[in-house]
């Protein structure tokens, strides 16, 4: 046969028995509505805190106490000690620099000799005195001559104290001429020289003291809720209040870690940043070989209050209206009202109102309904 004509034949032939199975076995069609298939979300439990809360911030570490050194005498620097240059380090009592004390000796000479010739005078007042009172008892003088006795003593008498005190000064001035640390600390500037001609008073040098280092370290008005500070507290913070301070910085290629505790506060609000600075006390060990620098910057994490029922959960599981979506033991989906505690940089921390058994739902879609089912997915609480 003509393979023309056979080709088409087979189509409607095949086309036939198609028909035929179809009619002869019909679709059975349910005429109840397809399962629904609830969608899957990634659920957590909430992580109980069970730390204090901690205050970030910042600063920069600078000496506790700062003087600017003055002579107190005036004369020409004679001499000047090797630790007598910047950054060098001295103790209490160190000779900084020595001036000219020789008109210092001169006065402290011409004093005693003062205090001496007064010794004398006040010694033959005494004796005349003395004479003068027996002749008194005898009616051999007048009582002007009595009373003229009496006061040549008390002139004698205020002229050996006034040149006591002139003497005193005198020792005060020659003491003077050697200027000594005040206290255990370094050289943060000077400008002086051997030779150089100083007046009283001064200023010759910048002295830091080496007992303690201080970071002021800058907090938001709203973190001070979270420092476990009565809020009547200002300027120096009680002993047994004072938040401990865990400081870190970069120096040399290593981070360092120093442990400090938060002194006093401010009393007033930066009006520049609208913030409160809070004063981070570092006590200083000289034999530390992790002693911060002065000038380094520092990060700060200042330990809070010690929240009751806190949870932390992921910024993704807070819904709009300071809510979270739980799921119940029958899978369904709860918006649930929060008291959020504090909102952190990828966290929220909430109080009350879940156990550490809860689902929390972290991956929602838009519309959600209360008590819809769904299927939930643990993860791993970040």
């Amino acid at each position: 046969m003509n393979r023309k004509i056979l080709l088409p034949v087979i189509i409607v032939i095949g086309g036939v028995v198609a028909a035929a199975a179809l009619v002869l076995n019909p679709n059975q069609v349910s005429d109840s509505p397809p399962a629904r298939v609830p969608p899957k979300v990634s659920v957590i439990h909430p992580t109980l805190i069970d730390e204090p809360l901690i205050i970030d911030s910042q600063g920069t570490v600078e000496p506790a106490h700062r003087i600017t050194l003055a002579a107190e005498v005036a004369g020409r620097v004679s001499a000047i000690s090797d630790r007598f240059q910047r950054g060098g380090a001295f103790e209490q009592g160190d000779v900084l620099f020595s001036i000219d004390d020789t008109d210092a000796r001169l006065a402290l000479q011409r004093a005693r000799a003062s205090e001496q010739q007064a010794a004398i005078d006040l010694k033959i007042s005494q004796g005349d005195f003395k004479r003068a009172e027996e002749l008194k008892e005898q009616n051999l003088i007048s009582t002007q001559a009595f009373e003229q006795a009496q006061l040549q003593l008390a002139r004698a008498q205020a002229q050996q104290q006034a040149t006591l005190v002139a003497r005193q000064e005198a020792e005060l001035t020659l003491e003077r001429t050697q200027v000594k640390a005040p206290f255990r600390g370094r050289i943060e500037n000077e400008s002086l020289d051997v030779g150089q001609f100083i007046n009283r008073g001064e200023r010759v040098a910048e002295l830091i003291a080496l007992d303690a280092y201080e970071v002021r370290l800058p907090i938001a008005r709203d973190q001070l809720a979270y420092l476990d500070l009565p809020f009547s507290t200002r300027g120096i913070i009680p002993k047994e209040q004072r938040p401990i301070v865990t400081l870190s910085g970069e120096f040399a290629g290593q981070e360092w870690l120093r442990e400090a505790e938060l002194i006093r506060t401010e009393a007033q609000i930066d009006s520049a940043t609208r913030q409160i600075f809070a004063v981070a006390s570092l006590p200083i060990d000289s034999n530390d070989p992790t002693l911060f620098p002065l000038g380094l910057f520092v990060k700060a994490e200042i330990e809070g209050v010690f929240p009751q029922q806190a949870y932390r959960l992921p910024r993704s599981s807070l819904a709009p209206g300071n809510r979270i979506l739980t799921v119940d033991e029958n899978n369904q989906l709860w918006l649930k009202n929060v008291d959020i505690l504090r909102l952190e940089h990828d966290d929220v921390v909430i109080q009350g109102g879940l156990t550490p058994e809860s689902l929390v739902c972290v991956s929602a879609g838009r519309t959600v309904v209360d008590g819809m089912r769904v299927e939930p997915v643990m993860m791993d609480a970040q």
